[in-house]
């Protein structure tokens, strides 16, 4: 990954404050001063906590060949005139770093998947990026690298080596899905869901829609969309899309369709026909919701013309991820479900429903956390998820929380009896109690938004039972 001087003046609009314009390479992008190496470009962007200026002239005098810094900020640094280090000089340096991102992009005229939704994106991006690599050298987002500084540092990543990128695209605020489209500029686009996700940004479903949507409206329109025919919000946005439209679906016919589910302790097994060809898969994730994500990612491999059989090869190899469904089995014949990772009102529901579905003759036993970032939705969807505890097959609720208190007495309100809740003072206080009230054969499920830090009960509930 290299710069030129020029280059970086052009795809910026930036004003060269100092150094020469002409013979300096730089080797790399960085916006972290203390992973910075040698004639790399420093970005200082703003952060919540940080302010990159602050670490720019630091940065300058070590190792970097050259900095971008905001224009409002170039006064306050009394810069050393050096014509071997750089100075660029930009309105908004985090619109730089996605705009040096969007001319890597465009060099190297190869596919790029973008995936958004309200749940399962990284999933999704993880299943379709297997797919895809057994045929084709893939970059992908790594981790959750999916927003305003991520996805441009994955961008900048790519050289003449990949064929395929796959981009996952997170979304907080207003405007950052149309931001991260018009950087990544996708041939490919797919919508997971639409869920009540981070409302605090958002306020409703309606509002999410419309700004998931973005990815639909502002890619390629002679590119491919993967449509999930199974979320009505989805189908509709999908209806205005000009380009290629690939199906997929459990509950409506589609192209890429499952059917004769089937969950047990190793997974989740499903029958998937394609354009009238049918195999079995054993995904090795336990919950029907999985079966979604690797329709989804079936479905691109079907775009990219990947064999179905390769396809499978993938999808039945697929790590399971820490703390997203993980079983374990513990001491005392225990089965153990940590879904800590994150929650929202959807995720939970899947949650739950798959806890209920699986645990046979052993009794359910749901241990939630309070979910977060749900603005004025909050309170109801406490409430909503406290109902439907009481309308599945759950035998014993454990809360952990304050917005939880909502949830609890909303179980018992719907018809959970009182004798079988328990809201824990702290996640020790949980850990007593299951200790105390599981026995064999019980499933406990343990989930919550990740500010409850819920992995915390499973460790210590480890522990006890080693």
């Amino acid at each position: 990954m290299t710069f030129t001087v020029e280059e970086v003046l052009r795809a910026t609009g930036g004003r060269l404050i100092q150094g020469r314009g002409e013979g300096i390479l730089f080797r790399g992008i960085s916006t972290d001063s203390r992973t910075l190496l040698e004639e790399e470009l420093f970005i200082a962007l703003r952060g919540s906590r940080f302010n990159g200026h602050d670490f720019a002239l630091e940065a300058l005098k070590k190792r970097a060949r050259g900095v971008i810094v905001e224009e409002e900020k170039v006064r306050e640094i009394r810069w050393n005139g050096d014509p071997s280090k750089v100075v660029i000089a930009v309105k908004d340096t985090l619109q730089a770093l996605g705009d040096l991102a969007k001319e890597r992009r465009r060099k190297y005229r190869i596919p790029v998947v973008g995936i958004t939704g309200s749940n399962g994106k990284t999933t999704t991006k993880e299943m379709m990026a297997a797919c895809l690599e057994t045929t084709f050298p893939v970059l992908k987002t790594e981790g959750n690298f999916n927003n305003l500084i991520g996805l441009p540092l994955t961008l900048l990543k790519l050289t003449e080596k990949e064929r395929v990128v796959v981009l996952e695209m997170g979304m907080n605020v207003p405007g950052e899905i149309r931001r991260l489209t018009e950087i990544a500029e996708p041939d490919v686009g797919l919508i997971t869901n639409i869920h009540p996700v981070h409302l605090e940004g958002m306020k409703d479903i309606e509002k999410i829609k419309e700004e998931k949507g973005e990815l639909f409206r502002r890619m390629k329109q002679d590119g491919s969309i993967l449509v999930n025919q199974d979320d009505p919000r989805v189908v509709q946005l999908a209806q205005t899309f000009l380009g290629q439209k690939i199906t997929y679906g459990i509950e409506n016919p589609s192209d890429v369709r499952a059917k004769e589910i089937r969950l047990k302790k190793d997974g989740t097994y499903f029958y998937v026909t394609v354009e009238g060809e049918g195999i079995e898969i054993h995904l090795p994730l336990l919950g029907r919701h999985f079966v979604l994500n690797a329709l989804s990612a079936i479905a691109g491999a079907t775009l990219f013309g990947i064999p179905l059989e390769k396809a499978k090869e993938a999808l039945e190899q697929f790590p399971p991820y820490p703390m997203r469904m993980e079983y374990r089995e513990i001491g005392g014949g225990i089965h153990l479900l940590n879904d800590t990772y994150n929650a929202n009102p959807r995720s939970m529901e899947l949650a739950l429903e798959t806890v209920t579905e699986i645990k046979g003759e052993g009794r359910a036993i749901a241990v939630l956390g309070d979910m977060l970032e749900l603005g004025a939705f909050s309170e109801e969807a406490h409430r909503w998820i406290g109902r439907r505890v009481s309308e599945l097959n759950i035998d014993f609720l454990l809360v952990v929380g304050e917005k939880v208190k909502l949830l609890i007495d909303s179980a018992i309100r719907h018809g959970m009896e009182l004798a079988k809740t328990y809201r824990a003072k702290d996640h020790e206080d949980a850990i007593r109690w299951l200790d105390q009230t599981i026995r064999e054969g019980d499933w406990v499920l343990v989930k919550g938004s990740r500010g409850m830090t819920m992995e915390r009960i499973v460790e210590g509930l480890i522990q006890r039972r080693r």
